[in-house]
């Protein structure tokens, strides 16, 4: 009897060590996009010391991710993807001038996009878009927590040019 319970105490500790894991891991995971999304919609504001303030946030969250406690898939994901978001981020915070934040905005989306379609972090629907005339005529994509559009690279001049491409639906 006594080792029947000693296992189910054993055996608890353990779910519970993990809950608190998968939780601390969800929540900074969260952060990240969270954050992802306030430079964006600083973006399509036209503010660079805002989009710069939010960039700061972002590039902290990143680097706040605990690895260790991801799954060993999510942990290769992350790792591959995290100096990369950094990277960008990191020149997005360098600077108010919205021009070099948009050139780096657009690879931190590709990124950030590539990232959360394997790890699967959003809680909401998210809303992968797309503007054709950004990028120099190339086209840009970013990332929305709404379905109308509201475009980062030419903010005030050309709110609402561009399309949403996929809904990247929220983890249940």
């Amino acid at each position: 009897m006594k080792k029947t319970i000693l296992m189910v105490a054993i055996l608890a500790s353990t779910f519970s060590s993990k809950i608190v894991a998968q939780t601390t891991t969800d929540t900074s995971l969260q952060a990240v996009i969270t954050s992802y999304l306030d430079v964006k919609n600083a973006l399509t504001k036209d503010n660079g010391a805002n989009v710069r303030s939010a960039a700061k946030t972002l590039y902290t969250a990143i680097n706040a991710v605990p690895m260790e406690k991801l799954s060993d898939i999510d942990h290769r994901v992350w790792m591959e993807y995290q100096e990369k978001l950094s990277y960008d981020t990191e020149h997005i915070k360098g600077t108010d001038e919205l021009e070099h934040q948009r050139e780096h905005f657009i690879k931190l989306s590709a990124n950030f996009y590539k990232m959360i379609k394997v790890i699967k972090i959003n809680k909401d629907d998210l809303y992968y878009q797309f503007c054709p005339m950004a990028n120099d005529g190339k086209g840009a994509y970013w990332v929305s927590e709404k379905q109308a559009i509201a475009n980062p690279y030419f903010g005030k001049k050309m709110m609402t040019c561009g399309s949403t491409k996929e809904t990247i639906k929220g983890k249940p």
